[in-house]
């Protein structure tokens, strides 16, 4: 990820454009399409596509089931269609969502497409976390509820567990986590072997296994069915669920995910 201000560098790929490709997009430059092409089949792949349907599935279920018309996306990178935001604005014309990213690209590429009514796009450096509660605190309502959405970017964080265990702290009880994230405990040589390879090409990619992201995730009240594989929480279709599966879904992915909630 790139740095706030900071001027871009066009001669390496950029870690939004790769993983925009590997999701199906069309955003990634001749530079980025050299290093997700090999990546295409490979777990690492499966498990993204996996964990972005269920950050859509999860961001209706809270909007459908607990009337949440707030959420945060940390790390928004190139959006897909339909996005956080546009899911959670399909109920509500008050509606708001904040995408935050580090990435100038990312925040650049969000400002232009993203055309929510009550959508603002940050760029913060996630691990920044007094900015990042700055932001959420300038544009959500503080007495409605809220979610934190952290799918397909912890990851990119090398000290994503010490970021997240701040930004818990000091976020208000009741507010959700839709939270995936790939592991390194599953599918491992050929996880790591795609970490490898995006590490060569400057992208350095942090997998964690089930008792790190469960650490990670202990403040937070799960609910069911818990920390579990991405395509095994609450796995029917909805009308978001429009990216291509390609893996069956009765078999491991190398990724978990969960919803939780701050307990009151």
């Amino acid at each position: 990820m790139t740095a706030p201000n900071q001027t871009v560098d066009a001669s390496r790929p950029n870690s939004a454009r790769v993983c925009n490709v590997l999701l199906g997009g069309i955003d990634g430059y001749e530079l980025e399409l050299l290093v997700a092409k090999p990546l295409l089949d490979s777990q690492l792949t499966i498990a993204m596509r996996k964990a972005r349907r269920f950050a859509r599935r999860a961001v209706e279920h809270l909007r459908n089931q607990h009337q949440v018309n707030q959420v945060v996306e940390l790390g928004c990178g190139f959006q897909l269609s339909p996005d956080i935001g546009e899911i959670t604005a399909d109920a509500s014309s008050t509606a708001r969502t904040v995408y935050i990213d580090n990435d100038l690209l990312a925040a650049t590429h969000a400002r232009a497409l993203l055309t929510e009514p009550n959508s603002v796009v940050s760029e913060v450096n996630l691990t920044d976390v007094t900015a990042v509660l700055a932001e959420i605190t300038a544009v959500m309502d503080s007495t409605a509820p809220l979610a934190v959405c952290l799918s397909g970017t912890a990851e990119l964080l090398a000290d994503a567990p010490a970021v997240l265990h701040a930004l818990t702290s000091q976020l208000r009880p009741g507010t959700w986590i839709v939270f995936s994230h790939i592991a390194d405990d599953v599918a491992g040589n050929d996880i790591s072997s795609a970490v490898a390879a995006l590490g060569d090409a400057g992208i350095a990619f942090h997998p964690r296994d089930r008792d790190t992201i469960t650490a990670m995730l202990a403040p937070y009240r799960l609910g069911a069915p818990g920390l579990i594989a991405p395509h095994r929480w609450r796995p029917t279709d909805t009308a978001h669920d429009t990216l291509r599966p390609l893996h069956p879904d009765t078999w491991d992915l190398a990724a978990y995910a969960a919803l939780g909630q701050l307990p009151h």
